[in-house]
């Protein structure tokens, strides 16, 4: 028996002693076309699904139907297509296929420090921008603070129509994608057409050291005298915590009474995260309420079935009694249990941009080495619910303002959002951004911020790289 050590990122950090049988598990597979790596990797596989998965009951029924012989990086997802009580681990894509947010990955070569790349996140639609030629854009989604990419000009809401001098097609962009989201490449020569004003930029990039940050912006926007906190977050990552907690706070230190948080490119993350965010929020009034509470399989007997999640050191910072959040179909998890989790306390929250993705569930997430790989493991094992017991939110959460919907309240929208149209902070152009403040401050919205409207063809989606979903987490260390 193999002992080991996990650390919880949920509350505090928390050492907790676990026992993990040895190979070969649940089952002795049968020798077939994989290697003993496979089949111990295999093997731990299905001891979390047995002892952890919130459907592990149907695990147990369905064990035997488990192939064995399959490359352990295929087993999880075969496996749990056998199943069907498990809808709420994963969507269906536009192929029709089944994508789980169950998943386990070799990260034996992955680190958490700097990044040496461009700087470049790509929105995961495609732009058709020529039809005629067959020739395709790449919408620039995140520009890294100190990379190369922010030094050399490059915004948010840029089309990428070239890529080393070629143009991007049907038989190019997955390579070209990659590429430029991997910084596979030594160099990059992109040509920019940028939406705000027509024009175009070349330019070429060379690597550099830059921190993926989730904190992509924080800002005061002084509108007509209303000074109100603008932050961008894009992951609900713990080791950014400090840095979260620092942009909140030089918020308040510039004046401002009132905040939008967008997260309308935050598909989740650590639930101590989003904790701390809303405890940075809210008034002292709350401190102690429950943000969420989790449940697991009554059959887990490796992770305490029930946890709940409270709010902590509040009104020391902000003392908010609202607020305004922008959210999109990518928005997920983590960044619903903000929204749900705050709802659940009586706080209003006002939700602008479109319906979120849908996940009101997560995962316990821990780490092993096996022979010389270290892989990640992250079955489904929770579902989330908020104070009053309301957690299903699994076909995701309707906005107060759709702008995908013409006949919304401020009459507003963009057929097409949440294509990035501008750079974060410009409301003369960000149709969602214009539009939580003119809810925040009963003001008009600008001629220039509606022109992204159903009669803009200027960008077409065409074809999509699939979204990451990452999903709430809570950590366990090895």
């Amino acid at each position: 028996m193999n002992k080991f050590w996990r650390l919880s990122y949920v509350i505090a950090l928390l050492l907790i002693a676990c026992t993990t049988p040895g190979y070969p598990g649940i089952d002795t597979p049968n020798i077939g076309g994989n290697t003993d790596k496979d089949r111990n990797i295999i093997a731990y596989i299905d001891q979390r699904l047995e002892k952890e998965y919130y459907w592990l009951d149907e695990v147990e029924e369905k064990r035997a139907q488990f192939n064995r012989n399959a490359k352990w990086d295929n087993y999880l997802s075969e496996a749990l297509n056998r199943l069907s009580t498990n809808t709420d681990d994963g969507y269906v894509n536009n192929k029709g296929q089944r994508v789980f947010y169950s998943y386990i990955r070799d990260i034996t070569s992955q680190t958490r420090a700097d990044v040496n790349g461009f700087g470049i996140g790509l929105h995961y639609t495609i732009a058709s921008i020529d039809s005629d030629n067959g020739y395709y854009g790449f919408i620039v989604e995140k520009v890294y603070p100190n990379s190369q990419a922010e030094a050399a000009g490059v915004i948010r809401g840029d089309v990428i129509t070239m890529v080393g001098g070629s143009h991007i097609t049907s038989s190019n962009y997955y390579q070209l994608f990659t590429s430029i989201e991997n910084n596979s490449v030594a160099q990059l020569k992109l040509q920019l057409k940028r939406q705000t004003d027509n024009t175009t930029h070349n330019i070429t990039l060379s690597k550099g050291i830059y921190s993926k940050t989730p904190v992509l912006h924080s800002a005061v926007i002084d509108f007509e005298g209303t000074k109100i906190g603008y932050l961008v977050y894009t992951s609900f990552d713990a080791e950014y915590n400090d840095q979260l907690i620092d942009a909140i706070t030089s918020l308040k230190e510039e004046g401002a009474t009132e905040v939008i948080l967008d997260l309308r490119c935050n598909n989740g993350g650590a639930v101590n995260s989003a904790v701390k965010l809303c405890s940075a929020l809210v008034p002292e009034r709350l401190s102690g309420s429950v943000l969420c509470r989790v449940e697991r399989n009554k059959r887990n007997t490796v992770v305490e079935q029930s946890s709940e999640f409270r709010l902590t050191e509040t009104g020391q910072i902000f003392s908010l009694e609202h607020l305004t959040v922008i959210c999109s179909n990518y928005s997920a998890s983590a960044a619903e249990l903000v929204v749900m989790g705050l709802r659940g306390l009586d706080f209003p929250v006002t939700l602008i941009g479109s319906q979120t993705e849908g996940k009101n569930c997560g995962m316990d997430v821990t780490r092993k080495s096996i022979g010389s790989t270290i892989v990640e493991y992250a079955p489904i094992t929770f579902m989330c619910f908020n104070a009053k017991g309301f957690g299903d939110w699994g076909e995701g959460i309707v906005p107060d303002v759709d702008l995908t919907q013409e006949d919304n309240e401020l009459g507003v929208y963009d057929k097409n959002y949440p294509l990035p149209r501008a750079d974060w902070g410009d409301y003369s152009h960000d149709i969602a951004l214009a539009a939580a403040i003119a809810k925040i401050t009963g003001k008009g919205i600008s001629q220039s911020a509606t022109r992204a409207t159903a009669e803009d063809n200027s960008l077409t989606p065409a074809t999509s790289i699939a979204k990451p979903m990452e999903g709430i987490r809570i950590y366990h260390e090895l």
